[in-house]
Order: C-alpha cells, then sequence, then structure tokens
C-alpha cells in the first residue's frame, strides 16, 4: 500500500483499534484460477503469552475460497474505516488563495498472514459467541447464541468452518488531514459535521487532536 510518511500509521493499539472497529474485511487469497476475493467480519485475538495476533471468522463450507486458504499462501486481509470525499469547500484557504483541491480521507489497515480452516464443533461455536459479543456489546439488551434454540444453531453450524488467519506483518494508512493547516483541519471537521459525516468528522479530530 502506498503511504506518505504522514499518513503513517505504526502504532499496533491503533491499527487494532481500527480492525474492532470496522470488522467487515476483504479477504484477497490466489489460487489456480488466479485472485479470489471475499467479505467477512472478524474478531481479533492476541495470545497473551506469545504475543502472536490472529483474525477468527466463520464461513460457509461451499466456499469456493476454502483450497486457497489451505495452501500455506500468504494472503490480505483488508479493513477499512468510515470515509468521505473531501471538498474544497470546507478549507477556509480557498477563501484566500484557492490553491486546494479536492481529495478523499479513510483509514485502511492490510493484515498479511497465513490461514487455517477448522472444522471442529467447539471451535466454532467459540467464534461464533466471540464475533457475536464483540458485536452485541454497546448494545443496552445483549444478545447471545445461546438464546437460539441449540438443535437450530447445530444444524446451522453444519454448514460452516473456522478461519483462523496468523497476522504476520501490517500496513496501516490513516489519512485525516494531517500536516493541514490549524484552520484548514478545523474547516473539514466542522464541513463533514455539518454534512452529517459524524463519524468521519470524529477521527479526523481524533488524528490531529482537534
Amino acid at each position: 500500500m502506498y503511504i506518505p510518511d504522514k499518513y503513517l500509521e505504526e502504532n499496533w493499539e491503533n491499527q487494532a483499534e481500527l480492525i474492532k472497529a470496522y470488522p467487515l474485511a476483504t479477504v484477497v487469497t490466489f489460487s489456480s484460477d488466479g485472485l479470489i476475493a471475499n467479505h467477512f467480519p472478524f474478531y481479533l485475538k492476541v495470545d497473551k503469552e506469545t504475543g502472536k495476533k490472529y483474525l477468527h471468522a466463520h464461513i460457509a463450507k461451499v466456499n469456493h475460497q476454502i483450497p486457497s486458504f489451505k495452501t500455506g499462501d500468504e494472503l490480505i486481509v483488508i479493513f477499512k474505516s468510515a470515509d468521505s470525499y473531501i471538498t474544497p469547500s470546507y478549507y477556509p484557504t480557498k477563501q484566500d488563495t484557492h490553491k486546494v483541491v479536492p481529495t478523499w480521507d479513510f483509514a485502511a489497515v492490510h493484515c498479511y498472514g497465513t490461514a487455517k480452516i477448522y472444522d471442529e464443533t467447539e471451535w466454532v461455536r467459540a467464534q461464533l459467541d466471540n464475533l457475536t459479543a464483540q458485536e452485541e456489546k454497546n448494545r443496552e439488551t445483549e444478545w447471545t447464541v445461546d438464546e437460539a434454540p441449540e438443535s437450530y444453531v447445530k444444524l446451522l453450524q453444519k454448514a460452516i468452518c473456522g478461519l483462523e488467519i496468523e497476522i504476520t506483518r501490517t500496513e496501516c494508512k490513516y489519512k485525516f488531514e494531517q500536516k493541514m493547516k490549524p484552520c484548514d483541519i478545523a474547516g473539514v471537521a466542522e464541513g463533514l459535521a455539518k454534512d452529517d459525516k459524524h463519524e468521519v468528522a470524529k477521527i479526523v479530530r481524533k488524528c490531529n487532536h482537534i
């Protein structure tokens, strides 16, 4: 991924925060038929003893990407934040010099690693529980998998398997107006908020400490 120095994010905690906030990722592998891409929501697990990082998901057993997960070849998982077009009209500098152009603000984490498929009932059930808990945690009343009939869950589980990707390296880009003039950064944050793009406005403020 092309990352100018001002947008490079090497802090793992910030990378992990993006992964957890936007867990639906694009997984790209290579097969004998060429590239394959699919989209899965992931649960991020960090082994406290070894420090190794894993991405866990569950996928349909009939998914045509499964053979490419079993080769041991390197793959890439792409996570992306909320994003927005940035109009020059957000920049106060436009009124002074007009030397501004449109851009696009976003963040992305590329996780590289190797995959392993699990077809064990207990592993898959743990993944279902972990992913559900991750996504339900901010709800007033959290739904849990065990609220569904056990026989129903077991029936559905027969059609899925587990996917574990061990992260071997990452690349991360946070592009949210860093190094711009303070007045222009504030203008972007305010403009995005007025356009009801509050999520992106919040990240602009956080990245620039305003």
